[in-house]
């Protein structure tokens, strides 16, 4: 009988043979999905922490007029809701996030990307025109909205992403693609939980896509599960390693037994089929405080709040 050891790897030799080709994600070819969806009309109105009791698109602030720092926090591939027909099945960790760091003195806007446009999930690919580009465009657009309220502290604005958001943060905080979407700046600090570095290409010519761009920009604190193989934490460290080495601000840390989404409570034990073999999440209560601890340790110290 195999060891799990022995059967991950053998795994991951099959999924690298079946995905031999990679190929990198362009600054151009983002660029040109960027108007694949209408913008979205991001919240001007702040949502009382008392009212803020289900995971949608809000703005939160802490108490008095500021200038507070701000987070743009940026949701996994399946939304902010999980099924239409049952509203308790939602990414309740994604509002418990909100509330954290509203509590710890930022202003917060968790963007949703997808529900106002109607898509169900992105895990497989693109839905209702809500593609790479278009999400990439939509955190730009974020930013230059929160800088503009008049509580925020316009030098002080970070993005936190998670699986999904967490890749988008990877292009987001490259000079190139800032540049092909003509922004003058992004956001100010960047902490992708458990991106995945790598993507299958959606049609049948079994390519894997490089998310990671060189050309980072600002502080980058990159979370990772060890125990992950939906998105690999070795995909991460291939390609952000000789990156850092550069002198680019880059963080890495590993959780090596967590899996990927430790910090979706709510989605404790669900399996589904992935790149190399069946994917389980398990909720890690103190992987999920530590992330927090860590995130807001590298944020304070990126965006000088000290």
């Amino acid at each position: 009988m195999f060891s799990n050891i022995k059967l991950n790897i053998i795994i991951f030799f099959i999924s690298t043979l079946a995905y031999s080709v990679h190929a990198q994600i362009t600054p151009r070819s983002l660029f040109n999905q960027s108007t694949s969806a209408n913008d979205l009309s991001l919240p001007v109105e702040t949502t009382l922490i008392a009212e803020a009791n289900y995971p949608q698109m809000m703005l939160l602030k802490p108490n008095g007029e500021g200038p507070f720092p701000a987070i743009v926090l940026g949701h996994q591939c399946g939304g902010l809701v999980f099924s239409k027909s049952n509203p308790q099945i939602a990414n309740w960790s994604m509002l418990q996030w909100a509330k954290d760091f509203q509590q710890s003195g930022y202003v917060v806007l968790l963007l949703d990307f997808m529900g106002p446009r109607g898509a169900q999930q992105l895990c497989q690919g693109p839905q209702n025109g809500v593609t790479l580009g278009r999400v990439v465009k939509d955190f730009y657009q974020a930013a230059s909205h929160i800088r503009k309220l008049p509580y925020v502290s316009p030098e002080k604005v970070a993005f936190v992403g998670f699986s999904q958001g967490a890749f988008i943060a990877l292009f987001n905080n490259s000079k190139a693609v800032r540049q092909e979407f003509s922004q003058n700046r992004g956001f100010d600090a960047y902490v992708s939980f458990y991106p995945p570095c790598r993507i299958p290409s959606m049609g049948p010519e079994k390519i894997l896509l490089d998310v990671v761009q060189k050309d980072v920009e600002k502080p980058h604190l990159l979370l990772l599960g060890g125990a992950d193989i939906e998105s690999p934490a070795s995909d991460c460290q291939e390609l952000l390693t000789p990156v850092k080495t550069t002198g680019k601000p880059i963080q890495i840390h590993v959780y090596q037994d967590e899996t990927h989404c430790w910090d979706c409570k709510s989605l404790n034990g669900f399996s589904k089929p992935g790149r190399l073999g069946t994917v389980t999440y398990r909720y890690s209560e103190a992987a999920t405080k530590d992330s927090f601890e860590r995130t807001k340790s590298f944020l304070a110290d990126s965006l000088k709040l000290n």
